[in-house]
Protein backbone atom coordinates (compact mmCIF):
# COMPACT_ATOMS: atom_id res chain seq x y z
CA UNK A 1 0.00 0.00 0.00
CA UNK A 2 3.04 2.27 0.38
CA UNK A 3 3.88 2.52 -3.32
CA UNK A 4 0.75 4.40 -4.53
CA UNK A 5 0.87 6.85 -1.59
CA UNK A 6 4.41 8.15 -2.11
CA UNK A 7 3.60 10.03 -5.36
CA UNK A 8 0.54 11.58 -3.67
CA UNK A 9 2.67 13.07 -0.90
CA UNK A 10 5.65 14.05 -3.08
CA UNK A 11 4.31 17.48 -4.21
CA UNK A 12 3.75 18.47 -0.56
CA UNK A 13 7.00 17.05 0.76
CA UNK A 14 9.80 18.25 -1.49
CA UNK A 15 9.15 16.10 -4.55
CA UNK A 16 11.16 13.04 -5.45
CA UNK A 17 14.48 14.58 -4.44
CA UNK A 18 14.04 13.04 -1.00
CA UNK A 19 12.44 9.78 -2.11
CA UNK A 20 13.98 7.54 0.57
CA UNK A 21 13.00 9.87 3.41
CA UNK A 22 9.52 10.23 1.93
CA UNK A 23 9.06 6.47 1.63
CA UNK A 24 10.15 5.93 5.24
CA UNK A 25 7.85 8.69 6.51
CA UNK A 26 4.82 7.45 4.56
CA UNK A 27 5.54 3.94 5.88
CA UNK A 28 5.53 5.35 9.41
CA UNK A 29 2.31 7.25 8.67
CA UNK A 30 0.62 3.96 7.82
CA UNK A 31 1.67 2.52 11.20
CA UNK A 32 -0.32 5.18 13.07
CA UNK A 33 2.23 5.74 15.81
CA UNK A 34 5.81 6.64 16.57
CA UNK A 35 7.80 6.64 19.79
CA UNK A 36 10.48 9.26 20.14
CA UNK A 37 12.27 11.46 22.59
CA UNK A 38 12.59 15.16 23.30
CA UNK A 39 16.02 16.30 24.41
CA UNK A 40 15.98 18.91 27.14
CA UNK A 41 18.80 21.17 28.26
CA UNK A 42 18.67 20.39 31.97
CA UNK A 43 16.57 17.27 32.41
CA UNK A 44 18.18 15.15 29.72
CA UNK A 45 15.60 13.29 27.65
CA UNK A 46 11.82 12.86 27.80
CA UNK A 47 10.37 9.90 25.96
CA UNK A 48 7.06 10.39 24.17
CA UNK A 49 4.52 8.47 22.17
CA UNK A 50 2.79 10.06 19.18
CA UNK A 51 -0.33 8.41 17.75
CA UNK A 52 -2.65 9.50 14.94
CA UNK A 53 -5.87 8.43 13.21
CA UNK A 54 -7.27 9.39 9.84
CA UNK A 55 -7.00 8.71 6.15
CA UNK A 56 -3.44 8.50 4.74
CA UNK A 57 -3.93 11.17 2.08
CA UNK A 58 -1.95 14.45 1.98
CA UNK A 59 -4.81 16.88 2.61
CA UNK A 60 -6.80 14.70 5.00
CA UNK A 61 -6.92 15.80 8.62
CA UNK A 62 -5.26 13.53 11.16
CA UNK A 63 -6.31 13.45 14.80
CA UNK A 64 -3.14 13.17 16.87
CA UNK A 65 -2.24 12.56 20.48
CA UNK A 66 1.15 13.07 22.11
CA UNK A 67 1.85 11.56 25.54
CA UNK A 68 4.88 11.35 27.78
CA UNK A 69 5.05 7.99 29.64
CA UNK A 70 6.97 9.58 32.52
CA UNK A 71 4.44 12.43 32.80
CA UNK A 72 0.98 10.84 32.50
CA UNK A 73 -0.80 14.14 33.23
CA UNK A 74 0.80 15.79 30.18
CA UNK A 75 -1.08 15.04 26.99
CA UNK A 76 -1.55 17.04 23.80
CA UNK A 77 -4.34 16.47 21.29
CA UNK A 78 -4.19 18.16 17.92
CA UNK A 79 -5.22 17.92 14.29
CA UNK A 80 -3.18 18.63 11.20
CA UNK A 81 -2.99 17.74 7.50
CA UNK A 82 -1.37 14.36 6.87
CA UNK A 83 1.31 15.91 4.65
CA UNK A 84 2.56 18.04 7.56
CA UNK A 85 3.04 14.99 9.75
CA UNK A 86 4.85 13.27 6.88
CA UNK A 87 7.14 16.30 6.53
CA UNK A 88 7.99 16.20 10.25
CA UNK A 89 8.58 12.44 10.07
CA UNK A 90 10.92 13.05 7.14
CA UNK A 91 12.83 15.60 9.22
CA UNK A 92 13.22 13.44 12.31
CA UNK A 93 16.74 12.67 13.39
CA UNK A 94 17.39 9.52 15.36
CA UNK A 95 14.42 9.50 17.77
CA UNK A 96 13.71 13.23 17.67
CA UNK A 97 11.13 15.27 15.82
CA UNK A 98 12.37 18.57 14.35
CA UNK A 99 12.33 21.80 16.33
CA UNK A 100 9.61 23.13 14.01
CA UNK A 101 7.19 20.53 15.40
CA UNK A 102 7.80 21.59 18.99
CA UNK A 103 7.61 25.29 18.09
CA UNK A 104 4.25 24.67 16.43
CA UNK A 105 2.87 22.57 19.28
CA UNK A 106 4.14 24.65 22.20
CA UNK A 107 4.38 28.17 20.79
CA UNK A 108 1.89 28.13 17.94
CA UNK A 109 4.52 28.97 15.31
CA UNK A 110 3.47 28.07 11.80
CA UNK A 111 6.05 25.86 10.09
CA UNK A 112 7.00 26.38 6.47
CA UNK A 113 6.14 23.74 3.91
CA UNK A 114 8.68 22.29 1.51
CA UNK A 115 7.50 24.86 -1.05
CA UNK A 116 7.94 27.75 1.40
CA UNK A 117 4.22 28.37 1.84
CA UNK A 118 2.76 28.48 5.33
CA UNK A 119 0.75 25.27 5.87
CA UNK A 120 -1.59 24.14 8.61
CA UNK A 121 -4.67 26.19 7.87
CA UNK A 122 -7.28 24.72 10.17
CA UNK A 123 -4.79 22.81 12.32
CA UNK A 124 -5.34 22.94 16.06
CA UNK A 125 -3.45 21.96 19.18
CA UNK A 126 -4.89 21.54 22.67
CA UNK A 127 -2.82 20.85 25.78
Amino acid sequence: MLEPLVPLFAPYCGGVTQQLLLEAAVGQLLMGEWDGERRLERDGVRRFSLRWHGEPAPLETLRCELQFPDLPAVRYEFTLPAYQLVLWLMQRHEHQLPVSFWRWLLLGERPRSASGAAPLDGATAVA
